[in-house]
């Protein structure tokens, strides 16, 4: 083990000849809306700044636009940028003479990339340009036109970011690759709603309150949109959705990412939340013995060639020597398959489907599927 040897990891990762200091990137969002947050983000120990998405005309957002959401993520009914692009460019200059890696953000149509990306590249010459396919719709080729007519117009590295909703994710980086330096998954998940019941009233500004859920309510979409587009092409790939501790962004490089974004976690606990989260990353490293982030990434497909499958139903055990009598397995399982003989959980194996679930209340390592 490393730290056994008296190494530390070292967070420090390239990506499409962008050096960062730490994986941990902002995401574009309301927490990088001008100059004064991004700054503050910077401050607050991020590695990389991608600003607020901007687009040829500014938004004009209904309010309310930003609300709490089930299982502790964030509802928005956010678009784009409410400042006008031009007046962004200084913005961007403040944030670029802090030697902090920028990513500018900006969207959607063919004709509005390639007019935002010559400008940007010529007046702001930031170290990569992501788009957001966020407004481009479902289909393949439309998305493919956007990274074409971006790539035809600048020689910036650039990134394309992935909606949730598309359907066709394999495929889509598949052709998309040879357009783009690499891929930031996912944006944002929706529509989504909610609202008050004594009220009944929407708890956003837009038409019927529907907005676009984020934090970590996402973090397993995102995930498993990672690993995919991790598979099936080899250009980098930016992990963001629900990342709110080390252990999330450790998730994400073992399905592939090379770097992560953070959004909801910095809205909720403020801009000192991305150094936070490169130092669990790093206290995470030291203390399984890894080096670098590289020595992590894809960790995930490699285990799962050695993953064994069950050829008939498998039935929980217990081992009667970690079991601690603590209960909380009892009343997770649905099936009635589990009962306290004494000080210890036992298992009524004509009872247990073998779904697995109350194995994840178990703080102690006593219980295992297996065939019997």
């Amino acid at each position: 083990k490393n730290f056994m040897r008296g190494i530390m990891a070292d967070l420090k990762v390239n990506v499409n000849g962008i050096t960062f200091k730490n994986p941990v990137l902002t995401a574009a969002g309301p927490n990088v809306r001008n100059a004064e947050l991004m700054l503050k983000a910077v401050a607050g120990g991020a590695g990389g700044v991608v600003s607020k998405t901007v687009s040829l005309k500014p938004a004009h957002d209904l309010r309310p636009t930003i609300r709490r959401a089930v299982c502790q993520g964030i509802m928005n009914c956010e678009t784009w940028s409410e400042t006008p692009f031009e007046e962004m460019l200084e913005e961007y200059r403040k944030v670029k003479e802090t030697g902090v890696p920028l990513i500018i953000s900006i969207g959607y149509k063919p004709e509005e990339v390639k007019k935002l990306g010559s400008i940007i590249e010529k007046e702001v010459a930031p170290d990569a340009i992501e788009f957001s396919t966020h407004y481009v719709g479902g289909e393949i080729g439309p998305l493919i036109e956007v990274a074409r007519s971006l790539r035809e117009t600048v020689k910036l590295p650039i990134w394309m970011k992935i909606s949730p909703n598309f359907p066709y994710v394999k495929e889509l980086a598949s052709r998309v690759s040879e357009y783009v330096d690499a891929f930031v998954a996912i944006n944002s998940y929706g529509p989504v709603l909610n609202f008050d019941v004594e009220s009944m009233e929407p708890l956003l500004g837009s038409e019927y309150g529907q907005g676009w859920l984020s934090g970590p309510p996402i973090l397993p979409i995102a995930l498993r949109i990672v690993y995919e587009i991790a598979t099936v092409q080899d250009k980098p790939v930016i992990g963001v959705g629900g990342i709110e501790k080390g252990v999330d962004a450790i998730k994400f490089f073992m399905v592939g990412a090379s770097i992560v974004q953070v959004c909801s976690a910095a809205i909720k606990r403020g801009h000192t939340v991305y150094g936070k989260i490169a130092r669990e990353i790093e206290e995470w490293l030291d203390a399984h013995g890894y080096r670098s982030i590289e020595e992590i990434k894809g960790l995930y497909k490699e285990k799962l060639k050695e993953r064994r499958k069950f050829s008939k139903i498998p039935v929980m055990t217990i081992d009667e020597n970690k079991c601690t009598g603590c209960k909380a397995c009892i009343s997770r399982c649905i099936q009635g398959a589990l009962y306290m003989d004494g000080k210890v959980a036992k298992v009524i194996g004509e009872n247990c489907i073998g779904c697995g679930y109350c194995q994840d209340y178990c703080g102690y390592g006593a219980m295992k599927l297996q065939e019997v």
